[in-house]
């Protein structure tokens, strides 16, 4: 019996489980890989950790520390070995790399060479970050070249998916066709989050009594603007006592931010029950990231009825709906975020409210919907591809015939 099954490589930058939105997300990809229309190869620098897992083949790569972020790798596919004769012996229709980096530039030019389409989901915004590594001077200097080099990736790509319109928007900015974009979001799983897993006693004796919960979950990094964290603790401190900033997570910037916040709770980076239960035990989600594609703890915390307070910037701006799932402010200014963590704060019936309508919001945004999408954008991708093909073999043969009849 033929088999039909297209193939795919995927080009993974990082599958260390819960590392970060990116890995989050993969991963979730990777487990609901529908077996019975593709076969998946990985090529990856950064696996997870507990592999057993990986139902399909993979392969791992060298790296290099990445210079910028603590923790992340840089893959060199060049570097490795036999890599190019095993994806040669799988015969791929599709290439689906995940970063604007050495692997995505090896799977467009290995698709370029060997006529098979590529794709690309946009996972992050890079030129938002310089700000926080080259300051606001060097941010400017090397905006512009780095937005045109992060660019011909996607130039490159049959089809890029993207978060949210805001998004989409900034790289059309940059010269991408809009005929090469779809907007493909991210979604959470309902038995995951949700507000069945508060604890109203989880916060006794580690906050004082009648405090409102602050929390911010995330990877405790710069480029989340974590400065901002620091900055309405301070406000707190000063101005009012009965609000408590609960962060979770773990990073290069913890040990800063816990110099910063003395008297907030820092739980530690929390995976599965304790992590659905931080959130739904939380008064509200704070998230002041102006870097974030999309945000998916933003989508989390709203799945577990917070409302939520957010910078008005890419993913988080599409995701909140301001004045009904929570509030969006200014990305930097501290007072707007202070004015709207009040509001909630001092309003129960008002935060309670939002937090409905929030979690009304994140549970029409199934896992299950959001991957049959991507399924059908393989296939289409693929298809696409070849019927270009067929078309331009046709016209080659309509060319050589009317020669050889000449």
């Amino acid at each position: 019996m033929q088999n039909n099954k297209k193939k795919v490589v995927l080009f993974a930058d990082v599958l260390e489980e819960d590392f970060d939105g990116v890995s989050i997300t993969l991963n979730k990809i990777i487990a609901d890989f529908p077996k019975d229309r593709f076969d998946l190869m990985i090529v990856t620098p950064h696996p997870p950790k507990d592999k057993s897992n990986i139902e399909f083949p993979m392969i791992e790569i060298p790296y290099l520390k990445f210079p910028l972020q603590v923790g992340y790798r840089l893959g060199l596919p060049i570097k490795a070995k036999g890599l190019k004769k095993a994806i040669n012996e799988f015969r791929p229709d599709l290439l689906h790399f995940t970063s604007p980096t050495l692997m995505g530039r090896f799977a467009i030019n290995y698709g370029r060479k060997n006529n098979i389409p590529v794709m690309t989901v946009y996972h992050t915004h890079y030129p938002s970050y310089l700000k926080f590594y080259a300051g606001r001077l060097g941010a400017k200097i090397l905006g512009w070249p780095l937005s045109q080099g992060m660019a011909w990736y996607y130039k490159n790509a049959d089809l890029t998916l993207v978060p949210t319109s805001p998004v989409k928007r900034d790289l059309e900015r940059l010269g991408i066709d809009s005929n090469k974009m779809v907007i493909w979001g991210r979604a959470i799983h309902a038995n995951r989050f949700n507000p069945r897993f508060k604890q109203t006693d989880y916060f006794e004796g580690k906050i004082p009594k009648g405090n409102k919960t602050v929390l911010f979950v995330s990877r405790l990094i710069k480029e989340k603007n974590v400065n901002m964290l620091a900055e309405m603790y301070e406000r707190f401190e000063r101005k009012n006592k009965k609000i408590t900033m609960v962060i979770t997570g773990d990073g290069p910037e913890l040990e800063w931010l816990k110099e910063k916040m003395p008297n907030a709770l820092f739980t530690g980076k929390l995976r599965g029950k304790e992590l659905s239960t931080v959130y739904a035990s939380a008064d509200l989600f704070f998230f002041p990231s102006a870097s974030e594609t999309f945000g998916n703890v933003v989508l989390e915390a709203m799945a577990s009825g917070l409302p939520v307070v957010a910078a008005d910037a890419n993913g988080p701006s599409d995701i909140v709906k301001d004045g009904i799932t929570g509030f969006l402010a200014k990305p930097g200014y501290h007072n707007g975020f202070y004015k709207r963590i009040l509001a909630l704060t001092q309003d129960d019936h008002l935060r309670l409210q939002m937090g409905k309508a929030a979690f009304d919001y994140a549970n029409a945004k199934t896992i299950d919907n959001l991957h049959a999408e991507l399924w059908g954008h393989y296939e289409r991708v693929i298809k696409s591809h070849e019927m270009r093909s067929n078309d331009e073999l046709q016209s080659i043969g309509e060319v050589a015939l009317s020669y050889k009849e000449s």
